[in-house]
């Protein structure tokens, strides 16, 4: 018997939803920034999106991970890595905005609404595994 850090069937199932969720925000994007919204389109946009694929993805398994180790101490560590990220996600954010003065709301924008839809998606995914694992 193997033992793995965290429940890899629930972490490839994420990344495949995740994966779908990423490529169903570059498509909408892409209509979006093709038809009305096209004078507000910047080219970070799509990066925007791969960082918030990447960091979810990350932080996911890594939340697999205490969750499967740490019984007693999961939601000091679960709130600990919340806290972090979304911290990262405020000095991404407004580093990009100072920085690019000109497209500073746009990016900021696109920014909130991709951090609600990720972190929406990764709240719902893992409250799911919590109550089938029953942590």
């Amino acid at each position: 018997m193997k033992y793995y850090l965290f429940d890899q069937s629930s972490m490839k199932r994420f990344i495949i939803q995740s994966t779908v969720l990423t490529i169903i925000v570059f498509i909408l994007g892409a209509v979006v920034y093709s038809s009305f919204l096209q004078p507000y389109y910047s080219p970070i946009l799509p990066i925007s999106a791969l960082l918030f694929y990447i960091v979810t993805n990350l932080v996911h398994a890594y939340l697999l991970k205490i969750a499967v180790k740490s019984g007693s101490r999961f939601t000091s560590q679960y709130m600990a890595v919340s806290f972090l990220k979304m911290f990262f996600y405020l000095i991404v954010a407004i580093v990009y905005a100072f920085l690019n003065r000109e497209y500073a709301k746009i990016f900021l924008g696109n920014f909130l609404i991709l951090y609600a839809v990720y972190t929406t998606f990764e709240v719902l995914q893992f409250s799911k595994f919590v109550r089938q694992k029953k942590i």
